[in-house]
């Protein structure tokens, strides 16, 4: 089965390159690959609106509100600082801080108040505003044991004392329940109008309904408040999973571990410890609430974004682009790509085999290289890291501290 990813961000994306003001040009400051402004340092040095968004991308929290609320003032009522705002709802969502995300929404939407996509959002920002913001009371060392099933990362937590063992996915951009699991840990519901899509490119059919955690344990890191999507038991990844299983922690709560290390024999230690920017590992950068990573193939370093939730790794059309001879000695296809709403067919060219390097050397047999848009993403990243392959590279530590994801060489 593969893990569903969450799908706001093309909601809001979709209207961020609408000028309000004809003389303000954003185009500098591209949407998309992270990566961009490190790769491009005089496109970075453009405007103080692209080094925000590209400090707010590697989590520099206080420069990018510095540089984006001084957009915001210097230039009310543009496209600049319509992405600015856009820029802070996505960094202070992806830390659980929805009430902060709410209000740079509204902002948007005052500034735009016929923006479609955005006002789609609006009813699930609002409810979660309504929610205390999420926050760590309690982060200490601690190793827990994990379970690998369907190759997919499953942890260990509490919730209002009544235990379960969660999938780890930092693809899904809010955490998730099953309505069962829901009802066993007594949490009540809350409906919205809001719809999401999955990575799959297939739209959800059923608003959501979030709800609310007080208390969640995982080993000794005690969250408070956090907010979770809650689903039918009826999709996937949840019908064949038993009891207790029937949840997905999402990246606002990965990000509060601040370090952990997966492990061989079932161990992820969580490490909170001072960030390190340790030599031979390879960069991390958010793309809205999505984990971004740069591997290398032949050489060649490459964005994927970096989904544990996942249980394939998928090669997008920026992958074709730079190997043209490589996809000559694929075979055409179509090939099918389920997520949480379902499954669709996808032309695509099946690759015999693909090695990455991620620190060390990791290998995609029978690699699937879609040739048309499945989400935002798959335009300019080269593919999606699933958990496939970062099980290969096993231990690797994510540190969301110091932005690395490492991977120990052979």
């Amino acid at each position: 089965m593969l893990i569903m990813r969450i799908l706001l961000g093309s909601v809001l994306l979709a209207c961020a390159f609408v000028p309000l003001h004809a003389e303000d040009n954003t185009d500098a400051c591209v949407a998309g690959d992270p990566f961009h402004w490190q790769e491009h340092p005089g496109t970075s040095s453009l405007s103080k609106l692209c080094q925000g968004i590209a400090d707010a991308s590697i989590g520099k929290r206080a420069r990018a509100e510095g540089e984006l609320k001084s957009v915001i003032r210097q230039m009310p009522r543009s496209s600049s600082s319509y992405r600015a705002h856009e820029a802070l709802t996505w960094m202070y969502f992806r830390d659980g801080q929805y009430q902060r995300a709410n209000t740079q929404l509204e902002q948007m939407l005052a500034e735009k108040p016929h923006a479609e996509d955005a006002g789609a959002v609006h009813s699930l920002f609002a409810v979660l505003a309504q929610y205390p913001e999420q926050k760590v009371a309690k982060n200490r060392p601690s190793t827990v044991r994990s379970e690998t099933i369907d190759n997919n990362l499953f942890v260990p937590v509490t919730i209002n004392g009544v235990s379960g063992t969660y999938i780890a996915d930092t693809g899904a951009n809010i955490s998730v329940l099953c309505e069962s699991e829901a009802r066993r840990l007594g949490l009540k519901l809350t409906a919205t109008t809001t719809k999401m899509s999955d990575i799959s490119g297939t739209p959800a059919a059923i608003p959501m309904r979030v709800t609310e955690a007080p208390d969640l344990w995982i080993g000794k890191t005690h969250l408070k408040h956090v907010a979770f999507d809650v689903v039918s038991d009826a999709n996937e990844p949840f019908v064949e999973l038993p009891e207790g299983h029937k949840g997905v922690l999402g990246i606002s709560v990965l990000i509060a571990l601040g370090k952990f290390r997966i492990d061989s024999g079932n161990r992820v230690e969580i490490l909170p410890a001072p960030a390190e920017a340790p030599t031979g590992s390879a960069p991390l950068a958010f793309d809205e609430a999505m984990p971004v990573t740069r591997v290398e193939v032949s050489g060649k370093p490459l964005s994927f974004t970096f989904d544990t939730g996942a249980d394939r790794t998928y090669l997008y059309l920026p992958f074709a682009a730079e190997f043209p001879e490589l996809m000559r000695e694929g075979s055409t296809q179509s090939s099918t790509m389920t997520g949480f709403s379902g499954s669709k067919a996808h032309e695509s060219v099946v690759l015999p085999a693909v090695n990455l390097s991620l620190g060390k050397t990791v290998t995609l047999a029978q690699a699937t290289v879609f040739l048309k848009r499945t989400s935002d993403a798959s335009e300019w990243a080269a593919g999606n890291l699933g958990f496939d392959l970062i099980s290969q590279a096993i231990p690797i530590t994510i540190d969301f501290q110091s932005m690395r994801l490492i991977a120990a060489a052979p």
